[in-house]
């Protein structure tokens, strides 16, 4: 516990060793689901010190932190696909440190101004926000497209979010979790369908044509669980010619009903992260294009009770959807 409580503590004067950092001071930051293996957040913060080669910020001014760090130097890179920089650095990722810490060093060229109307709450959703929104970005559902969402976790709540914004509808959600599926219709999401594991693959189909309705079968899905089951049975769900894309994180390898994809022409395609997403994201948080948004922050914890922050996230009884630590020091 000792080794924990200093870990999280920081340093605000450690770092700053290189001309293009800032210090930040982390307010508020969100865990993710990948993190009860490894340390990585949303996370937002205030500047406290800049380095001697930061022209763009000020010491005060409030940041959101984009955590993957790319190097801009290689050929994707150059080419604007940053997030599949082959040498990136991303925060909670071993072996670089995460950023649950009272302090981090940061480079400002991956930090983001946040407006002052925005909460710190709000502001540790931007990194959720854009995985989903890196995901719109790679299948651009169009105005009325029919879209169905697996998962109703954080990352499937926002990524129906970023799809309601785009204009897509009905957007349908399938969880396991009847809670998680009533957290989606908070939001408006009521097209949602209970998941029976027991379920083939076109018993899966038929429950989300059902619940979509006969002119409204999905023709992109945005797989948010990782699971295989849920993989192949989206694979089924989305209509002929359709794009399943793979948002969510799960074993390195599966299998897949590959000829229920040939002879449908079904397009199984991937999204990595992000890029170029966060001043968009602001800005439509900012401005309440996704709602209210801080509805998917269900449990807050102080930085010194982060260990109690993760227990919550592993506990099903507590019904966590976005887990929040904040710092009010």
């Amino acid at each position: 516990m000792v080794r924990f409580r200093q870990m999280i503590k920081g340093s605000p004067d450690a770092d700053l060793t290189c001309t293009h950092n800032s210090i930040v001071h982390i307010k508020a930051t969100g865990i993710c689901g990948s993190e009860i293996h490894f340390w990585k957040t949303g996370r937002i913060g205030i500047i406290l010190e800049v380095g001697g080669e930061v022209t763009a910020f000020n010491v005060g001014d409030r940041v959101s932190i984009e955590p993957g760090v790319a190097c801009f130097e290689c050929k994707q890179c150059i080419g604007g696909r940053y997030n599949l920089c082959p040498r990136v650095a991303f925060s909670g990722t071993p072996p670089t440190h995460g950023t649950l810490a009272r302090y981090i060093a940061h480079p400002a060229r991956f930090l983001h101004k946040i407006p002052d109307t925005m909460t710190y709450a709000e502001g540790a959703l931007v990194e959720p926000l854009s995985v989903a929104a890196g995901a719109i970005e790679r299948a651009r559902p169009g105005l009325g497209q029919p879209v169905l969402v697996c998962g109703a976790g954080p990352i499937g709540l926002a990524t129906a979010l970023c799809a309601r914004a785009a204009g897509a509808h009905p957007v349908g959600v399938t969880d396991l979790d009847e809670h998680r599926l009533a957290q989606a219709a908070s939001f408006g999401f009521d097209r949602g369908v209970k998941v029976d594991l027991a379920w083939t693959r076109e018993q899966f189909a038929d429950a989300v044509r059902s619940k979509m309705g006969a002119q409204s079968h999905p023709e992109i899905v945005f797989e948010c669980t990782g699971a295989q089951s849920s993989i192949a049975g989206s694979i089924y769900a989305v209509s002929d010619g359709g794009t399943v894309l793979q948002v969510g994180c799960g074993k390195p390898e599966i299998e897949l009903p590959i000829m229920a994809m040939s002879f449908r022409e079904v397009s199984l395609i991937t999204s990595l992260r992000y890029k170029s997403t966060w001043p968009t994201v602001i800005r439509l948080l900012n401005e309440k294009v996704f709602g209210d948004a801080a509805q998917l922050i269900t449990h807050t914890f102080p930085l010194e009770l982060s260990r109690e922050a993760f227990e919550t996230c592993v506990t099903a009884s507590e019904r966590s959807i976005k887990v929040q630590i904040v710092d009010e020091e």
